[in-house]
C-alpha cells in the first residue's frame, strides 16, 4: 500500500496515509488528519457557552415532546416504586404551618382573589372571558358611584308598577 505524507489540519503534525485516501480528500476539497481524535477537533463547531445551552434547551423541548409518552412511564414507574404515603403525609404536615402564613399575607390574597376572577370567568364564558371581567368591572365602578335606587330614579323603573296603576287611573278620570 502506499503511504503519502499529510499535515494534520487539526494539530498540524506529519503523518502518513494511504495514497488514495489523500488522493479522495483532495478531490473532494477534504481537510487530512492525522487520527479521530484531531478529526473530531477538526470538525467541531466554535460556539459560545449562550449558543451551546440554547441548542441544549431547543433539543431538550424536541426530546420531550417526541417521547413524552416514554418519559412519563418512567417518571411513573420510579413514582410508583419510591412512594412512601406515611413519609410523604409527615413532609406536608411539616410544611403546613408555614403553608397558612403565606396564604395569610395580603399580597397573596390579592393574588389569588383575582386569579379565582380570570379563572371563573375563562370557565363560564370561555373566549368571551375578557369582556365578562370588563363587565363585571363596569358593573362595580357604576355600583360604587351610585345606589340602585338612584339608577331605577334615573332611569324611570322605580316603581314602575305604582306609576302604571297611576297612569291608568287617571286616564279613566277624565
Amino acid at each position: 500500500m502506499r503511504r503519502s505524507a499529510i499535515t494534520c489540519a487539526a494539530c498540524g503534525r506529519h503523518r502518513l496515509k494511504p495514497t488514495s485516501a489523500v488522493t479522495r480528500a483532495k478531490r473532494a476539497g477534504l481537510n487530512l488528519y492525522c487520527d479521530r481524535t484531531c478529526a473530531g477537533v477538526g470538525r467541531r463547531i466554535e460556539r459560545s457557552d449562550e449558543e451551546r445551552r440554547k441548542l441544549k434547551a431547543e433539543y431538550d423541548a424536541r426530546r420531550r415532546i417526541e417521547l413524552a409518552d416514554e418519559i412519563r412511564a418512567a417518571k411513573r414507574a420510579y413514582h410508583l416504586a419510591t412512594y412512601d404515603p406515611e413519609k410523604e403525609r409527615v413532609k406536608r404536615a411539616a410544611k403546613m404551618p408555614r403553608h397558612i402564613e403565606y396564604c395569610r399575607q395580603p399580597a397573596y390574597r390579592a393574588w389569588k382573589r383575582e386569579y379565582d376572577r380570570r379563572y371563573c370567568a375563562e370557565k363560564q364564558f370561555g373566549e368571551f372571558a375578557e369582556a365578562a371581567l370588563l363587565l363585571g368591572d363596569l358593573k362595580a365602578e357604576v355600583s360604587e358611584r351610585m345606589t340602585r335606587l338612584e339608577i331605577a330614579t334615573l332611569n324611570g323603573t322605580l316603581n314602575k308598577r305604582l306609576q302604571r296603576k297611576h297612569e291608568h287611573e287617571h286616564s279613566y278620570r277624565r
